[in-house]
């Protein structure tokens, strides 16, 4: 009895490592990648040209390329003599009505009283309260005039968005513009943007970095967070390729256009290649080899060693290989 016993033992312990050992020497195959690196430069989140809306002569020009629009200051303004001389004349105007106007309130209220003391006609009443009606009438409308004038006025000077810089001026003080002719160029350098012109394998290795999109800037030697700002629906006849912009955050010391930024994404290698570790790979007469689970021997092709973590891996493709295929480790390596 004590024999039966020892001899199951000893049948057991021979069984443990076997399976485990057999567990040991699987790998599984997976989706073989390829880097591929693209280049694109940065330009400005936005760009306007800010155009005259009035022809006249330029009177003050408060910037120059590279300087940066402050808060509440126009860039220029056009020579406002005129439109000053005819806000004069309509505040004359209005001030020579309102004295009419507080005449004209007298005697209304005069006839008023002299009409309940029967001293006075309903007429001269009607034509009083008709006068002073005209008056108001003539104030509001020389009150529109001065608010289309004050409008205007505030149109001979052109306003850039603040926190904007100059890309390109075209005016000096003393040049005289016609109506639509530019004046300034600016952009908004607060964010940068590069645009990319993608394959489809390669906008899906984007979307897949969601999240963790980095960008790499060769020339500053430094790396920035990214995201996609804008994705273009049309379709590209040339390129046939899917035109993304990706938006970026610099130093503002740094931030300019034309920076080189380089974006790497991780594609599936053409074919249906796949990675399994060196080790699983025998060679015999210049041809390669995988062996499957149940003893299935596989040729392959070689397509080159990429080093991994902790071991080197290969790329090889094969009729029948796909990711996620069991192969068994070359027990001579």
């Amino acid at each position: 009895m004590r024999i039966i016993n020892l001899s199951s033992l000893i049948f057991g312990l021979l069984l443990l490592p076997i399976h485990s050992f057999a567990d040991d020497r699987l790998v599984t195959a997976k989706p073989a990648l390829q880097r591929e690196v693209l280049s694109g430069f940065t330009r400005a989140r936005s760009r306007v040209l800010l155009s005259a809306e009035n022809a006249g002569r330029i009177e003050s020009v408060n910037g120059d390329v590279g300087d940066r629009i402050k808060e509440g200051e126009p860039f220029a303004c056009q020579d406002q003599t005129f439109i000053n001389m005819e806000l004069r004349s309509n505040k004359a105007e209005r001030d020579a009505l309102a004295v009419d106007r507080a005449y004209f309130r007298k005697e209304v209220a005069r006839y008023r009283q002299l009409l309940k003391q029967n001293s006075s006609s309903q007429s001269q009443l009607d034509s009083a309260l008709r006068s002073q009606d005209k008056i108001n009438t003539q104030l509001a409308a020389l009150t529109v005039a001065a608010d289309i004038l004050k409008e205007r006025k505030k149109r001979l000077c052109i306003m850039a968005p603040a926190g904007w810089r100059v890309v390109k001026r075209y005016i000096e003080p003393g040049e005289w513009v016609n109506t639509g002719e530019p004046v300034v160029d600016v952009g908004d350098y607060h964010s940068l943007v590069v645009p990319f012109a993608l394959s489809m394998a390669e906008y899906q290795a984007l979307n897949a970095l969601e999240g963790e999109l980095k960008l790499t800037l060769p020339e500053l030697k430094s790396e920035v967070d990214a995201s996609i700002l804008r994705i273009s629906p049309a379709f590209d006849e040339v390129s046939r390729k899917i035109k993304i912009e990706l938006e970026i955050a610099v130093e503002q010391s740094l931030a300019r256009g034309g920076l080189r930024v380089e974006l790497a994404l991780d594609i599936p290698f053409r074919g249906d290649a796949v990675l399994i570790p060196e080790r699983a790979l025998t060679q015999r007469y210049e041809q390669y080899w995988l062996k499957r689970a149940n003893g299935e021997e596989l040729r392959v092709v070689y397509l080159g060693r990429i080093k991994g973590d902790d071991e080197a891996w290969v790329r090889v493709t094969g009729p029948g290989i796909k990711p996620g295929d069991q192969f068994t480790l070359n027990q001579e390596r």
